[in-house]
């Protein structure tokens, strides 16, 4: 693992020689931090920094977030290239207007992931600040502001799924509690991504800070943590950036840029 420094370049042992592309960036950790205002500068200075050299790579983004949301903050950035929401459940591609939805989400799924949501609705959220995400289709999750809800949710998601709703997956991060199918992970979503832009995983490059992130991190050709990422997912990554949430993002940016020019 080598430290990533701003437009210096550093060593890697998983780098390989291809061009980067394509930047993925997660949202919450990566973009901006839950719960917290956003940076309005340095995300202006994001929508710049691809159209400031040919060499940049272009910029896309997948999230666990809702379409609503993801598609605001590809708004925001004037994005040209398709992003992910719903952790790859779904693209939705700006420039056409459309979205898609993974053809992993069958009708049996969609009744699971019902299943679990009432049970969100009934035994989890009363006298907490948990609230469920209803703008899911391909998993269903909830978020709460306050950790020790979201760490004691966590084992009685387990088991409740592996009880009642067998052959889904449970995930979590600081915030939320994350219920989705077999099929739908950011892995599977960066790979139909790449599909669709006739690119191979060498060719991209992802930035990510939990676990739900791990899997895309591994499969691509040059992966990153912001400093303020979990322990577990800065040990496996190509490079941990100086900065944290969005100024390790923009360093992280400007060096798959300066990797370009070597």
């Amino acid at each position: 693992m080598a430290r990533c420094t701003s437009n210096v370049p550093s060593s890697n042992a998983h780098r390989t020689n291809a061009v980067i592309e394509l930047f993925i960036a997660d949202i919450d950790g990566c973009l901006a931090s839950p719960y917290e205002a956003y940076d309005l500068t340095g995300l202006d200075t994001l929508r710049r920094l691809p159209h400031e050299a040919d060499t940049a790579p272009a910029l896309t983004l997948c999230s666990g977030r809702s379409y609503p949301y993801v598609e605001a903050m590809t708004q925001a950035l004037a994005l040209t290239t398709p992003v992910l929401f719903e952790a790859g459940g779904g693209q939705f591609d700006p420039v056409a207007a459309q979205t898609a939805w993974s053809p992993h989400l069958t009708d049996e799924v969609e009744a699971k992931l019902r299943t679990v949501e009432r049970w969100f609705a009934t035994e989890c959220v009363p006298g907490t600040q948990i609230s469920i995400d209803h703008a899911k289709r391909t998993q269903t999750g909830v978020v709460s502001p306050k950790g020790d809800e979201i760490r004691a949710l966590r084992p009685r998601t387990e088991q409740f799924v592996a009880e009642e709703t067998p052959g889904l997956h449970v995930f979590a991060t600081d915030i939320s509690v994350d219920v989705v199918p077999p099929g739908i992970t950011k892995r599977d979503g960066v790979e139909w991504l790449a599909d669709r832009l006739g690119l191979a995983l060498d060719e991209t490059a992802y930035i990510g800070d939990a676990e739900t992130d791990l899997e895309a991190l591994n499969a691509v050709g040059t992966s990153f943590a912001p400093a303020n990422a979990d322990a577990t997912v800065r040990a496996q990554v190509d490079h941990v950036t100086e900065g944290t949430v969005l100024d390790g993002v923009l360093e992280a940016f400007r060096y798959c840029r300066a990797q370009n020019d070597s």
